[in-house]
């Protein structure tokens, strides 16, 4: 985060200040502070140098560079220096970015062919240099860039949490137990915001007022502190704490670089919203970006285990709302709402504070277990239930499209795709997948191919044909569902039940062998007691007011009491990722020996938590396409329950018109309601037929 910042402004510098910036500041800190530097004798006196060490006579090349092309440049410069100087030893300082895979193997080419050892500070290791070392005032000076100046308000956002997380990216020591690491993280950013020091209380107290920690972490702050003071990282002058030199350098210049990416997300913000439009005073644009920052640290904060439509009772929201719909026009709201929340979710800054957000769960999180599974020092196993799989497994076979279940969903395969967890499908949601490939041709095979919107189909197979059909309008429904070795022939709403059960069988095998060529395993489990379970789980059902068909009690009874058993080693973390509220409610602090986790935060916490650049924050893009499909699910729903009902009878043209025309009667009268009840569409339906 910070670090990417301060890189992109690097890379736009000229040589001039490029050098200006190696020759004063980066060169003394790595070592040539007393190197005689001056222009060398070739190549135009502009971007090579020697080095003379005067301690020991030792000439180093010192090769400055800002072309994109960097690989010609570094093997060209290489041979004149072994042929014009006999040196042995060269610095290559790019202002670009060099990938350090295509890096090393060009170094050893080099290093076996001349002899020469090559030492490459691109953008990204400068910005690090810089950072550590609180240079990045006089960075600000030699570019020409004022002192960035914030309202009160945006100065609530530049708290020591961002210097604690970024202190936890950028230097960390790399100890196994992160919370610990976190810990001694955010008392270094404390005590680096006061110049005299902190008695013991006075850093609890502002530790406490800073950070969503509770009371009984505490004892760890104290542990953590007589940690620090045994690595000299902090020290003690009568009964205060101060922070040493070295560690005050690096947190002074992450405070430096958040304040930079604060100040650049404002200069980009009004560049975005002016191309939308120009009608936008500064206080309304300074109004829009507080607001969502807020509302980027309330999703963030939010329970990992539970997401639903009451987000969009949220305040800020409103307000964000109210602006956008006054300036554009209540028809481009929605529109408008998530090209603004894509901008902001991409931001350095807006990501900053998420993961700020995001790592003040970790603190309160009551195992440290989940902890470090989450920052990849144990191993962790992720259960995948069918609500998450099959929007995953539609991406994977024709393509991802543009429904919120989707875009999820590749997210969540490319941190797979990059083994940062085992991936586990249980053999009953793989059942449950099949079963809803089944019922997508039994209730939609007569409408799903008329002018309706089934995008937003409760069936999720559904939904993708219906999103994907709209770029392929070659493709028919049958051809689709025959890639899950099914035909389109063989399903009726009459069919007996051993049909059922055999075409499922078949289509679960098909489905494990294509989970396993994208690398999540199927597994059956094996549990013992199942039928107390079944009768225990159902009766949390019931108590909740939740309806639920006993196949699915049975399934979930099954995976719940495998996840909360003895059947895997202790040392495996186990987390199960759904969109289902009910295995939240079920579990909702990880107390049963298991977590759950919807997918957004599984994103989240193992992308923007790490410190991956590349990418967005999920909880904002993700709200954002929950406010603009609305509209769209509310019509796909009604279509569901009208295809469960009628099946066949869809396939008579007055029935179908006649539910096209309660569809939009239905919408018109309830367009206010807050929910749609399944059971109230079912009703009104059953009436209109009549």
């Amino acid at each position: 985060m910070n670090i990417d910042v301060l890189s992109r402004f690097i890379e736009a510098t000229d040589v001039s200040t490029f050098r200006s910036i190696v020759a004063k500041l980066l060169l003394p800190l790595i070592g040539l502070r007393d190197a005689d530097y001056c222009d060398g004798p070739y190549d135009g006196g502009k971007d090579f140098s020697l080095a003379t060490m005067p301690a020991t006579g030792i000439r180093i090349g010192i090769q400055i560079s800002v072309e994109k092309k960097w690989e010609p440049k570094i093997r060209n410069d290489a041979v004149k220096l072994k042929k014009n100087f006999n040196t042995n030893t060269m610095y290559f300082i790019s202002s670009r970015r060099i990938p350090e895979g295509s890096y090393e193997k060009i170094k050893e080419e080099i290093f076996s062919q001349s002899g020469i050892t090559i030492n490459k500070y691109d953008n990204q290791a400068i910005a690090s240099r810089l950072i550590e070392n609180n240079k990045i005032n006089e960075v600000f000076i030699l570019m020409g860039i004022e002192e960035p100046v914030f309202s009160k308000k945006q100065q609530e956002y530049l708290s020591p949490k961002n210097e604690a997380v970024s202190s936890l990216l950028l230097f960390d020591e790399n100890t196994k137990d992160l919370r610990q690491r976190f810990f001694k993280a955010i008392i270094m950013a404390v005590l680096s915001r006061s110049q005299d020091g902190l008695s013991r209380q006075d850093l609890f107290d502002k530790i406490e007022e800073s950070f969503d920690i509770e009371k009984n972490q505490l004892v760890q702050i104290n542990s953590n502190i007589d940690s620090l003071l045994q690595t000299r990282k902090i020290t003690t002058y009568g009964n205060m704490i101060k922070l040493s030199e070295n560690e005050k350098n690096k947190f002074l210049g992450l405070r430096k670089t958040t304040e930079l990416e604060l100040e650049s997300l404002k200069s980009e913000f009004k560049i975005k919203i002016t191309s939308l439009s120009e009608d936008i005073d500064f206080n309304t644009q300074n109004l829009l970006i507080n607001n969502f920052l807020d509302l980027t640290i309330y999703l963030s904060g939010k329970s990992y285990s539970t997401y639903d439509n009451e987000l969009k009772k949220n305040e800020k929201y409103k307000i964000i709302q109210e602006i956008i719909s006054s300036r554009f026009g209540i028809n481009k709201a929605s529109k408008i709402f998530r090209e603004l929340s894509e901008f902001f979710a991409a931001s350095a800054f807006t990501k900053h504070i998420a993961c700020a957000k995001l790592y003040d769960a970790f603190l309160n999180t009551k195992s440290s277990h989940l902890i470090n599974a989450l920052g990849g020092t144990e191993s962790l196993n992720v259960y995948i239930d069918s609500s998450v799989f099959i929007p995953v497994v539609c991406g994977l076979l024709f393509e991802k499209v543009g429904n919120r279940s989707s875009q999820s969903a590749a997210s969540l395969y490319n941190l797979i795709k990059t083994h940062k967890f085992n991936a586990i499908v249980p053999y009953d949601y793989m059942e449950e997948v099949a079963s809803h490939i089944i019922e997508a041709c039994r209730d939609y095979k007569h409408i799903i191919e008329e002018d309706i919107d089934l995008s937003h189909s409760g069936n999720a197979f559904v939904s993708h044909y219906s999103n994907y059909k709209k770029k392929n309008p070659d493709i028919n429904f049958e051809e689709y569902v025959m890639v899950f070795n099914i035909r389109l022939k063989d399903i009726s709403p009459d069919m007996p039940d051993s049909t059922f059960f055999s075409i499922r069988d078949k289509v679960t095998r098909e489905l494990s062998s294509i989970a396993s060529r994208y690398s999540f395993s199927t597994e059956k489990l094996t549990v013992d007691y199942l039928d107390k379970k079944i009768e225990a789980y159902k009766d949390f059902i019931c108590n909740a007011g939740i309806e639920r068909p006993d196949v699915l009690i049975r399934h979930d009874a099954r995976v719940i009491e495998y996840l909360s058993g003895y059947y895997i080693p202790s040392k495996i973390v186990k987390l199960l990722c759904t969109w289902d509220k009910v295995h939240s409610m079920k579990n909702p602090d990880g107390k049963d020996g298991y977590y759950v986790m919807h997918p957004v935060a599984v994103i989240d916490y193992f992308s923007l938590a790490k410190g991956d650049g590349d990418s967005s924050v999920s909880h904002l893009l993700d709200f954002a396409m929950m406010q603009e499909e609305a509209d769209l699910e509310l019509s796909s729903k009604i279509w569901d329950i009208i295809a469960r009902i009628e099946n066949e009878n869809l396939s008579d043209g007055q029935i179908f018109i006649s539910a096209k025309k309660f569809k939009e009667q239905y919408m018109e009268k309830h367009a206010n309601d807050e929910r749609m009840a399944g059971s109230q569409v079912e009703k009104e339906w059953l009436a209109w037929r009549k």
